[in-house]
């Protein structure tokens, strides 16, 4: 995929085909009849906007839909017009390296929350609180059902006595 900057240059060269007259009426009129020259530069607009940024790909695409549909209405075309000089102005000065820092930093946020997680673990006030609720959850398993408690401890924890006698 090309760096976007290059797409902009590339968005600027053909949205000057629509926006200038005379190219404009050669679109037109491809348009009217073989419509190759028409649809040549629609799928490169469409492929520029789509790489570019999703929602300017989907208004662009809508208001293809509308021209096409009415190519006479100068309404149509002027709002076209103005969609393309307003995008090619936007994405002129439009500095991508903060989308890249900010993506970089959350990626990087993401890390620090999955290290915290994993860290939790092995704390020792996470050991802790394990083990306090260990001993709370045995001494509740003895006064609820003792016979259970104590078969449980004579299986588990007898060889080990055992072997210490």
């Amino acid at each position: 995929m090309p760096s976007k900057k290059k797409m902009i240059k590339e968005l600027e060269k053909l949205s000057n085909k629509f926006i200038n007259k005379e190219n404009r009426r050669k679109l037109l009129n491809s348009l009217e009849g073989d419509k190759t020259e028409w649809f040549t530069w629609v799928s490169q607009m469409k492929g520029i906007f789509k790489n570019i940024d999703n929602s300017d790909f989907i208004k662009f695409s809508g208001l293809l839909l509308l021209f096409q549909q009415k190519p006479d209405s100068n309404f149509h075309q002027n709002n076209l017009k103005k969609f393309l000089i307003d995008k090619t102005e936007f994405y002129k000065y439009y500095d991508f390296s903060l989308e890249e820092k900010l993506a970089k930093k959350e990626r990087s946020e993401k890390k620090i929350w999955i290290s915290k997680f994993f860290r939790l673990f092995i704390s020792r006030s996470f050991l802790g609180i394990l083990i306090l609720v260990l001993i709370l959850g045995f001494i509740i398993w003895f006064y609820t059902d003792r016979e259970s408690c104590l078969e449980f401890v004579n299986g588990v924890v007898g060889p080990f006595l055992k072997a210490i006698r």
